[in-house]
C-alpha cells in the first residue's frame, strides 16, 4: 500500500498539537494530527479557570472543542502511537506509526509529557495496587478511602481537593516547605477539613505486599522516618518529556525536552515543536495552544519559502459588501 502523502503531520493531540492542526489546516495545507488520545494531559484537568474568555470547563471538554474547530477546517486526525522519525533524501520525512506510515515536507511535534516517578522501593510493585498516577480516573478507587497525593504543585493540590469530596481523608505530602501551586487553588484545598499537608517530606518507599498499605517518608527537618497509612497513593510530582524516539536526530536537553528557537523550529529544517514536550518555561494550556500556533505558521513560512513563494496564505476572508 502506498504511503500517504501530507503536507504537514502534528505528532500530538493535546493543546498545542491540536492548535497546530488547526492552524495548519485554515492555511490551506493537507494536514493530519496523530496521537495516542485527544487532548493530551489538558484532558485529564477537571476544572480549567485560567483559559482566556471561557471561566470554567472541564479538560476534556475543552479539548474536544479544539479538536472539533480544526476538523471543521480539514484537519485530519488519527489515533496511532508514533515510533520513529525518518529523514529522507530530499528533505521530507517519514513518520513511522504502531498502524502505518504517513510522508511530509513539515513535522510538528507536540506531543506533551508524562508522568514523573517517585523512583523509590516498592513504587513499581505496587504500580496500579494503590499506587496510581491519574487522580481523576476511576473514583472507586478512593471512595472513602484513606489518600495520600505526592506532590505541592497545582496538579497536586487540585487533585487533592478533588479527590476529599469522595475519601475518607486527604494526606498531601510535599518535599519542600511550601506549597507551590496557584495560591486560590491552595486557598480552596485548605478550606477542606479532611485535607491535611506534611511539608520538608521526602518519600522513601511505598508499602505492602500485594495493594498499598503505607507510604514512608523522611522528614528532612527532624531527620525522623515516618510510615503513613494509606490504601491509595497518587503520584502529582510533575511530567518529564519522553522524546528518546527524536533524540538521534533532533538537539534535547538533559530532561528530555526538544530545543526550540524563538518561532518553534527545531534544530533540522522543517521539524518544529510545540507545546510542553519542547523547553518553553511555563506549561499552561494557554501557552500550549499559542506555541502550536506558532509553529503553524512559521511551517506555513518554511513551505512558502521552500516553493519558492514570497507572499504568506490568509486565515481570514474579506466580506464584499
Amino acid at each position: 500500500m502506498a504511503t500517504e502523502q501530507y503536507e504537514v503531520v502534528v505528532v500530538g493531540g493535546g493543546a498545542s498539537g491540536l492548535t497546530a492542526g488547526m492552524f495548519a489546516a485554515r492555511r490551506g495545507y493537507k494536514t493530519i494530527v496523530i496521537s495516542q488520545d485527544v487532548g493530551g494531559q489538558a484532558a485529564t484537568t477537571p476544572d480549567i479557570e485560567n483559559y482566556p474568555g471561557i471561566e470554567f470547563i472541564d479538560g476534556l471538554d475543552l479539548m474536544k472543542k479544539f479538536k472539533t474547530q480544526g476538523e471543521k477546517y480539514g484537519m485530519q486526525f488519527r489515533f496511532d502511537t508514533v515510533t520513529a522519525l525518518e529523514p529522507q533524501p530530499d528533505g521530507t520525512y517519514i513518520i513511522k506509526g504502531a498502524t502505518g506510515e504517513v510522508a511530509t515536507q513539515v513535522v510538528i511535534l507536540a506531543f506533551g509529557l508524562s508522568h514523573r516517578h517517585l523512583n523509590v522501593p516498592g513504587e513499581e510493585k505496587l504500580n496500579g495496587k494503590g499506587l496510581l498516577y491519574c487522580s481523576i480516573c476511576e473514583p472507586h478507587f478512593y471512595q472513602d478511602r484513606k489518600v495520600i497525593v505526592v506532590g505541592g504543585g497545582s496538579s497536586a493540590v487540585q487533585a487533592a481537593t478533588t479527590l476529599s469530596h469522595l475519601a475518607k481523608d486527604v494526606t498531601v505530602i510535599n518535599m519542600g516547605e511550601h506549597l507551590t501551586a496557584e495560591a486560590i487553588t491552595v486557598q480552596r484545598m485548605t478550606q477542606r477539613p479532611n485535607i491535611h499537608v506534611v511539608v520538608n517530606a521526602q518519600t522513601q518507599e511505598v508499602l505492602g505486599d500485594d495493594h498499598v498499605t503505607a507510604l514512608s517518608i523522611l522528614h528532612t527537618d527532624t531527620k525522623q522516618v515516618e510510615d503513613i497509612p494509606a490504601e491509595v497513593i497518587f503520584v502529582e510530582i510533575g511530567y518529564m518529556a519522553k522524546a528518546g524516539w527524536v533524540k538521534d536526530i533532533l538537539e534535547t536537553d538533559p530532561r528530555g525536552q526538544i530545543k526550540i528557537g524563538p518561532n518553534c523550529e527545531t534544530s533540522r529544517p522543517g521539524v518544529f515543536a510545540a507545546g510542553d514536550v519542547t523547553t518553553i518555561t511555563f506549561k499552561q494550556v494557554v501557552i500550549s495552544a499559542g506555541e502550536g500556533a506558532k509553529a503553524a505558521l512559521e511551517a506555513d513560512q518554511y513551505l512558502l519559502a521552500k516553493s519558492g513563494k514570497r507572499g504568506g496564505r490568509i486565515d481570514w476572508g474579506v466580506k464584499k459588501t
